[in-house]
């Protein structure tokens, strides 16, 4: 007995913004094939006809249409491919991550990547977590300090230009 057959409908922009997509040259194949998935679903092709015209597994189709109903349509079209375990830097660890680098900085401490990775593991962010995992979060971190503390400053540049060009 097979699967029951679910229809997709997408509102007109979501389909027209999937034929502008489709036709991008700059597409990999990966995002190709996930693109024209959703095209055969809207079109109420089966998985196995979707799976013969694409040269994927049935498995596969299901897992794409899976991955969409998971993460919605422009999240899916433009997830990054990725392999293995789910990624474990999320907002929330990024968020604490730096809240305990600052701890540590106000209190004139250095807090080593094995000591934050036994913390975050303490704090029940994760069942475990790799010290290189950790490192990642910190660049990441220390790359939007940086940005947002760039900004002002260019902000404050461009100000001051347009009040001279006003000025003037």
């Amino acid at each position: 007995m097979g699967r029951h057959r679910h229809s997709l409908s997408l509102s007109r922009k979501q389909q027209a913004y999937l034929a502008d997509f489709i036709n991008s040259d700059i597409l990999s194949k990966q995002q190709r094939n996930r693109a024209q998935v959703l095209q055969h679903w809207i079109a109420d092709l089966s998985v196995q006809e979707s799976g013969e015209l694409l040269g994927l597994s049935i498995d596969r189709v299901y897992s794409m249409r899976r991955a969409f109903s998971q993460q919605g349509f422009k999240d899916y079209l433009h997830a990054v491919p990725r392999c293995g375990a789910p990624n474990k830097l999320t907002p929330k660890l990024e968020t604490l991550l730096r809240r305990l680098t600052q701890q540590a900085e106000a209190k004139g401490k250095r807090l080593t990547l094995s000591l934050l990775a036994k913390r975050v593991v303490e704090l029940g962010y994760a069942d475990r977590i790799c010290t290189v995992t950790v490192q990642r979060a910190l660049k990441q971190v220390k790359a939007a300090q940086l940005t947002t503390t760039d900004q002002p400053a260019y902000a404050l540049v461009q100000s001051s230009r347009l009040n001279a060009e006003q000025a003037a």
